[in-house]
Order: C-alpha cells, then structure tokens, then sequence
C-alpha cells in the first residue's frame, strides 16, 4: 500500500498536543483518572535522549483550533502528497505532525512528509526542516488513544531529566493502519528537541 493510499483513508484521530489536562470518570467515580487510562493502561518504555540529524519536509502548515486536526490532515495530505507526485520526489518515510510551541487554544502544526531534499514550494505546500539537535523520543505501540497519556509520559520524563523542552515536537506514524487491522498493532513515534 502507498503513503498515498494511507493518506486517503485518514486514520488519524483528533488528539491534543502534547496533552490536554486529565478528565474524571465519572462512571466508576474516580476524579485522578483519565477516560484512556480506564479503558487502557500501558507501561510505556523510558523515552531515549539522543542527537538527531537535520530532516527536511514537505508540509501544509496552519495556526488553528484544536478541534480542526482533522480537517487539516484531511486537506493538507492530499495536497503534499500530490505536490511530490507532480515534482517527481517520493516520501522518505512516513507521515509526520509536527508541532510548533505550546498549544492552547490553537495549535500551530504542520502536517508533514519526509523527504530527502529540500523541495520548491508548490501552494500551500512548503519545505520545512526539522533541524539537527538533541531530542528525546518514545516509541507508541498501541491505539492512537494512547498517544495523549504517552506525550505526558514523555514530558515527564524531560522535567524529571531537567531538560528543557524547546517548544519544537513530532509524532510520526510509523505503520500505516488499514481498516481491518488491529490498534494494538499501531507504532506512532513521538519526538521533542530539547535543551
């Protein structure tokens, strides 16, 4: 299946980034747990510290509500993925967010597609690169559900390592789900540069 392909079916989810503050559950009456947690617990991997080299990206880049992810992904794939196919460049690996500063109300993010070099702009399709830096990562195997409690795992784990986040951080889908393909088979990457 191509990237293409997978960009068409647009699995994924609406999802805060890094993580929006934790919801009661109301059913079992418990106020310290989130409604992930409830129906899924994990014990996730220590995130990984290490150097990264400099990744150059096509992508479609907004400032917009949080609950406009989707219909972002869902415009902005399309379009990147047809800006390569008419310059002739293929996808370096799989698709990408990318998240510019804090969230809030709105989120600056580029949804995004590796590729080898530097690309023309084509539109609203733009070359973006994510520089060579530290970074920590934390590999997400499980339902996208999982991604919000992972990004708090993993910012934790930066506070606890006194780092300081930059305000730069990814996540990257790194198989390409399919309609009748199992969750828990899903491995999403998640990334933050920090000082």
């Amino acid at each position: 299946m191509t990237l293409e392909a997978w960009a068409e079916r647009n699995p994924l989810i609406d999802h805060p980034f890094p993580r929006p503050p934790p919801l009661p559950v109301e059913s079992t009456g418990d106020t310290t747990t989130t409604p992930q947690e409830a129906v899924m617990t994990t014990d996730f991997p220590t995130p990984e510290l290490a150097e990264r080299p400099e990744q150059h990206l096509a992508v479609v880049r907004e400032t917009l509500p949080m609950d406009g992810i989707r219909d972002h992904y869902d415009r902005a794939f399309p379009l990147i993925l047809n800006s390569l196919g008419k310059a002739g460049v293929s996808p370096s690996g799989p698709a990408m967010a990318v998240t510019h500063g804090m969230p809030a109300e709105t989120i600056d993010l580029s949804a995004a597609v590796p590729v080898t070099d530097p690309i023309s702009a084509d539109g609203d399709v733009t070359p973006e690169v994510l520089p060579a830096g530290r970074a920590v990562t934390l590999l997400v195997r499980g339902s996208y559900v999982l991604i919000v409690t992972a990004y708090g795992h993993l910012f934790d784990w930066v506070n606890e390592q006194g780092l300081t986040p930059t305000g730069l951080a990814w996540e990257q889908y790194l198989t390409e789900p399919t309609p009748d393909g199992d969750p828990a088979d899903n491995e999403t990457l998640l990334g933050a540069y920090v000082e």
